[in-house]
């Protein structure tokens, strides 16, 4: 094992006990194409490693789309890997969240950032470029995810080095540069098309100031979509975003293959889980009515055999083999793994999809005509009273808990019950009453500020129906932005009371506010 890869020479380096390491020579495989045929061309440079910095954009907490979402989330490991790397190397790492960046004041990754000496950026490239290749922005396909801010910080697994720097500006990246003496950037992040080239730190500005900047192929992704239909694939569209950088804008790296001939890359580490499209979690299941196609890719693996399990069991190499797009029509716990010779050469991955049922008929007897014989709530109950919590209510008729209209996946409801999970809400039932039906969901109050600026990441709720105290129906995890779980719950005769249950995820109750809209019961005619 190369001592610099042991884990306890990392940690004493991060605890700032060991010097860096001596700057190397860096000589790399530069890929461009020409902007006509699109045929690919390498050269070569030399560069010493003191003379780059590596600038890391947007690896956020949160998308609002699900699927850009974990597939940020599954390229930390590797991009971890490269940043510690870079850092032994004595290149400085920046890191640039963007829009959330001061949710870092008093880091001093952050405040250092401040006492920089103004300078002003020179204008030394017309950089120019045609149009990028936009696929949306969302990979979940038909069941499209709702647009909202959610992302308050950066993937809480993405390592922050002490000496790293947080810049945000194309003024703040290049004093650091001016201070370091650096020729070269080399960057990773995300949405390549967007916020790479777009943002003020982003290659296209450092690259009018007369930096040299190249994009890292295997440590970047696209502002993503998805069309089974026509095998286009969020790979297939940053594939063909990183082929237009390298037509009209920049040269792009391995990465990885650069810092495994400069012996910085373990060929045994296992860092990629294989991605799904769309990727629902647990936390986060993919919603849908109609059948949906699932697509299974390790693009970095190439040659790896990929395996699945629909049983909840983890893959083996003996697993199911995949080999087309899975055709998935019920609710269903995907796990995934990728093997070469028998070994694991991916990180194993778990996708969650659920099917929701038909749309139920409208009650005959609404629950704001009834009054129920128990209701608790989000707060502290002594000898059967409730003391609720700031910012939340009792049960509210008709309306939101906080009061405003009832709101599930942009869609506002006039009747119904507004609740802040945990809550549980009782109703005698009578023996006309045969079904229970409702639309529930998170109630979308915040999202009117700022399109959910730093908290639509957090609502999440799980609804019950309870007829007798046994579990009658249950919803998968609900956020903000998706479509309403439809209950049509029928009542055995001689039932005698239904419990409506909204609980938190299992992840806190942080903005768990929720709606059964239109809810209440049918009655035998």
């Amino acid at each position: 094992m190369n001592t610099f890869t042991r884990p306890w020479f990392a940690l004493l380096l991060c605890l700032g006990f060991l010097p860096r390491i001596s700057a190397v020579p860096v000589r790399w495989s530069l890929q461009t194409r020409d902007p006509q045929t699109g045929k690919i061309v390498v050269t070569h440079e030399q560069v010493d490693s003191s003379r780059i910095g590596v600038v890391a954009v947007d690896i956020w907490n949160y998308h609002w789309c699900k699927t850009a979402t974990m597939r940020v989330d599954a390229f930390v490991p590797r991009i971890n890997k490269a940043l510690a790397a870079a850092r032994d190397m004595g290149m400085p790492v920046f890191l640039c969240p963007s829009d959330v960046v001061d949710n870092y004041v008093g880091y001093p990754q952050r405040e250092a950032v401040f006492n920089l000496p103004k300078i002003t950026v020179p204008a030394v490239v017309n950089v120019t470029c045609p149009p990028v290749p936009d696929a949306g922005g969302c990979a979940c396909g038909a069941e499209r995810c709702g647009g909202n801010f959610g992302w308050d910080g950066m993937h809480p697994d993405l390592v922050i080095g002490r000496d790293d720097w947080m810049p945000d500006t194309q003024a703040e990246v290049y004093a650091l540069c001016q201070k370091y003496g650096l020729t070269h950037l080399i960057y990773v992040g995300f949405h390549t098309q967007v916020c790479l080239l777009g943002k003020p730190m982003g290659l296209r500005a450092m690259k009018s100031a007369g930096l040299q900047c190249v994009l890292a192929r295997d440590m970047t992704d696209a502002h993503p979509g998805y069309d089974p239909a026509r095998n286009f694939t969020p790979d297939l569209n940053t594939e063909q975003v990183v082929a237009h950088f390298e037509k009209h804008l920049a040269p792009t790296i391995h990465f990885q293959e650069e810092l495994s001939r400069l012996g910085r890359w373990r060929k045994d580490w296992v860092v990629d889980p294989v991605r799904i499209t769309p990727w629902g979690t647990h936390l986060r299941p993919h919603l849908f009515e109609k059948p949906i196609t699932v697509t299974l890719s390790a693009p970095l693996q190439p040659g790896a055999d990929i395996r699945y399990t629909l049983d909840g069991s983890a893959p083996t190499p003996k697993s199911m083999k995949y080999t087309h797009p899975l055709a998935v029509s019920e609710t269903t716990r995907l796990r995934v793994g990728a093997f070469q010779h028998g070994r694991a050469v991916c990180l194993e991955s778990e996708g969650s999809f659920a099917k929701n049922g038909p749309l139920p008929p409208q009650p005959d007897v609404l629950l704001s005509t009834l009054k129920p014989t128990r209701s608790v709530g989000f707060g502290h109950t002594y000898g059967g009273d409730v003391r609720y919590s700031a910012n939340t209510r009792p049960p509210q008729t008709d309306r939101s808990n906080l009061g405003g209209p009832l709101r599930v996946n942009r869609t506002i409801y006039t009747r119904g019950l507004g609740v802040h999970a945990p809550c549980a809400v009782e109703y005698a039932l009578k023996p006309e009453f045969r079904r229970f039906v409702a639309l529930a969901g998170a109630d979308e109050n915040l999202v009117e500020v700022s399109n959910g600026s730093n908290l639509a990441q957090f609502p999440s709720v799980v609804f019950k129906v309870l007829i007798d105290g046994k579990e009658a129906a249950v919803s998968p995890v609900m956020r903000v932005k998706t479509a309403a779980w439809h209950f049509d719950v029928p009542i055995p005769a001689g039932a005698r009371r239904l419990s409506l249950v909204a609980m938190d995820a299992g992840n806190g109750s942080r903005e768990d506010f929720a709606d059964w809209a239109e809810a209440g019961f049918v009655v035998q005619r």
